[in-house]
């Protein structure tokens, strides 16, 4: 007998399960660099905790265009095709890798963004919040290159409000990271290589409870020999797919 196209036995298992979960790595769409990804890489170096206390004003003339990047990126097929896999049930959830909030631009409920985004801002001594645009603003007003709180003349400097490359990330996050895995009977992982802890610890969650792991992604991970579905194939156009089978346009 021959095997169902991929896009069908995925699209199987999901109607079978009855709390799914996706998880999606930074390579959604192929809209982040594999630098962001890289602990050797550019994005490791000067967008890290140290650059940021060490070198502030060389953090940020780096950070803010990184930032304004990704600002700049719309969703593509492929979160719009996991926000019509949610609204028919298909998933009940998503935990994301990535920092661009695209999925919930899309549309899609109950993100949970493990490493928080690029796009916001605070104030570590008042804990006022401020969008990209306001940072950039305070930028080109600034004479050492900081932005700082403009609220209540607290003039304090501001730092991103998502993790950083060399601290933790933030406990709320990978607790309902945990609550969700912990309560799936299946895992879709698209397009996370599963390299970075605690999040290529996450599988194991779902795993140890006989739940079932299912891998969207070109690149090889320590979970395929325990998934029961593999596809290496363009994620975009096979969520597409998945969408298209369980719930047609």
């Amino acid at each position: 007998m021959a095997r169902a196209p991929a896009h069908e036995a995925i699209a199987a298992a999901l109607g079978d399960a009855r709390r799914a979960v996706g998880l999606t790595g930074l390579r959604l769409g192929g809209l982040e660099s594999e630098d962001l990804t890289a602990a050797r890489g550019e994005w490791a170096q000067r967008a890290s905790l140290e650059a940021f206390l060490i070198e502030p004003s060389r953090f940020w003339d780096y950070y803010y265009p990184a930032a304004q990047a990704i600002l700049d990126r719309e969703p593509g097929p492929g979160h719009h095709a996991l926000v019509r896999l949610q609204r028919c049930g298909a998933l009940s959830a998503l935990i994301t890798q990535a920092v661009d909030r695209l999925h919930s631009s899309a549309g899609s409920s109950d993100v949970v963004e493990v490493y928080g985004s690029v796009l916001t801002h605070r104030c570590q001594r008042c804990g006022e919040r401020y969008g990209l645009p306001e940072v950039g603003t305070m930028l080109e007003a600034s004479q050492d290159g900081i932005p700082r709180c403009d609220a209540h003349e607290c003039n304090y400097p501001l730092r991103p409000e998502g993790t950083l490359w060399g601290e933790p990330l933030a406990d709320e996050a990978i607790t309902r990271a945990w609550e969700l895995a912990g309560r799936a009977d299946l895992l879709l992982v698209i397009d996370s290589d599963l390299r970075t802890a605690p999040i290529s610890l996450l599988p194991s969650v779902p795993l140890t409870r006989g739940a079932e792991l299912i891998i969207i992604g070109h690149e090889p991970t320590q979970y395929d020999r325990y998934a029961r579905i593999i596809a290496r194939e363009p994620s975009e156009e096979l969520l597409v797919a998945i969408a298209d089978t369980i719930t047609p346009p």
